[in-house]
């Protein structure tokens, strides 16, 4: 019985850890996205960002 307790609970851990790398750098990705569509309509980006780019804003000047 605790071999299925811990064995869920890694299962769960990996999990949880794969879907907050993906959220990281899909977030990350658009970012880069934004900052570049900028570039290519002969704008500078005014970025700003929090911490790991989690909350971020992208204005084209």
């Amino acid at each position: 019985m605790k071999n299925v307790k811990t064995k869920s609970f890694f299962i769960a851990s990996a999990i949880t850890f794969l879907l907050l790398t993906v959220a990281i750098f899909l977030n990350y990705n658009s970012l880069e996205y934004a900052k570049e569509a900028c570039v290519d309509n002969n704008k500078t980006p005014k970025i700003e960002q929090d911490f790991l780019a989690f909350n971020w804003s992208v204005s084209c000047d």
